[in-house]
């Protein structure tokens, strides 16, 4: 609460500056409409993000950002957390790294990106949909690791594709086993074309299956 309490201060005081606008009434462009519209969502995101609402928080981001406004470190930095609430690594990482560019050096942002590319990696994972399947051989017990693999899980029951981040350690997709490693290789397989990665090797049949 400490933390978003000092961003929304922060955030509070830019929105301030940037919607003061000497237009006069009934002049209203549409660039002011727009970015009226970025302030009322990244208000409304704020006030979810302080109820843990991150479904909600997930979807004003992504509203925010189709209006065209580039975000503020705030905005960045609640879109990360929305993003790894819901398990998407991928998303939280691409939102830290934009905070970056608008405040370099933040302590929060390089330590939270230090753990994503030390504990996780990138995989690649795609199949006939229905026909394929995400198997973790340990569940981690940190709860954002294991909402990262639940994540994928559903990515590939709903769609058959899974492109994103997935904690270290050994997996299995459709008897493919996935060993995934930080700063390493990706691992991919797209059973849809047969493209399998060389480290990568399919699992042997037992007797009698």
């Amino acid at each position: 609460m400490l933390l978003f309490a000092t961003l929304f201060s922060a955030h509070a005081s830019e929105g301030d500056g940037a919607t003061d606008t000497s237009e006069t009434p009934g002049a209203t462009t549409p660039v002011s409409q727009t970015h009226a519209e970025y302030v009322r969502l990244s208000q409304e995101m704020e006030k979810l993000a302080t109820r843990n609402a991150w479904p909600g928080v997930e979807k004003m981001y992504l509203d925010l950002v189709a209006t065209g406004e580039t975000p503020s470190f705030a905005d960045y930095l609640i879109g990360a957390h929305a993003a790894r609430a819901l398990g998407d690594v991928k998303a939280a990482r691409e939102r830290l790294l934009g905070a970056n560019t608008v405040q370099n050096g933040d302590q929060e942002v390089i330590d939270w990106l230090w753990d994503i590319d030390s504990n996780y990696g990138p995989v690649f994972l795609a199949g006939d949909l229905g026909k394929a399947s995400l198997d973790c051989a340990n569940m981690p017990f940190d709860p954002n690791q294991a909402q990262a693999i639940a994540f994928a899980k559903t990515q590939i029951d709903a769609t058959g594709v899974f492109d994103g981040y997935l904690p270290q350690g050994d997996y299995v997709f459709a008897k493919h086993d996935v060993q995934v490693k930080p700063r390493v290789d990706s691992p991919h397989i797209d059973l849809r074309t047969g493209d399998v990665a060389p480290t990568h090797k399919t699992k042997k049949k037992k007797k009698g299956d």
